[in-house]
């Protein structure tokens, strides 16, 4: 049987009903080790240099994580020349927080004992990694609701964690 238990939380209500599986499954079986985590994928807009010899032409990049934000040379982007923006790191800290009290609620509201994590960056690459990582037996996650044109363009993180993660996937829908 499963030892070690993880659900992906967003906040979205697939994911609620991914949560409220998890936690029927901890309270059939209490000696499973219960994760809930989430993932902030919060990015920003950035401008940095891309060198080709002696050239440099700027470079937009939508998907420049603020963590690397910080590296751009200075005087780059929009923000007159800071690093990083000082509302870019409030935005997630604050995401996490209130994530982190409101998964942190609900446990306590069920009397449920569990570990509550944040991950950073891509959710489709963050949760498999940690699944192997933390050698998790079973994955829940919420199935996102989106349908035809949607799916197709956007993808599904269920979807894509369906076929990297390293373990069981339950998608409760």
């Amino acid at each position: 049987m499963y030892k070690k238990l993880a659900v992906a939380y967003d906040g979205s209500d697939g994911s609620k009903l991914a949560f409220d599986k998890a936690l029927e499954l901890k309270q059939d079986f209490p000696n499973l080790q219960l994760s809930i985590i989430y993932v902030n994928e919060e990015t920003q807009d950035s401008i940095g240099f891309m060198s080709a010899g002696d050239a440099a032409a700027p470079v937009a990049s939508s998907n420049v994580d603020s963590t690397y934000a910080q590296f751009m040379p200075y005087g780059i982007g929009e923000n007159g020349g800071n690093r990083v923006p000082k509302e870019s790191l409030e935005r997630p800290s604050e995401f996490s927080k209130h994530m982190h009290n409101s998964i942190q609620q609900q446990l306590d509201e069920k009397n449920v004992e569990a570990t509550v994590l944040a991950l950073e960056g891509n959710a489709s690459k963050t949760i498999p990694a940690f699944i192997e990582e933390q050698k998790i037996d079973l994955l829940v996650v919420g199935n996102s609701g989106k349908s035809g044109m949607q799916k197709f363009f956007v993808g599904s993180v269920s979807k894509k964690l369906l076929k990297e993660a390293a373990c069981s996937v339950l998608v409760v829908k």
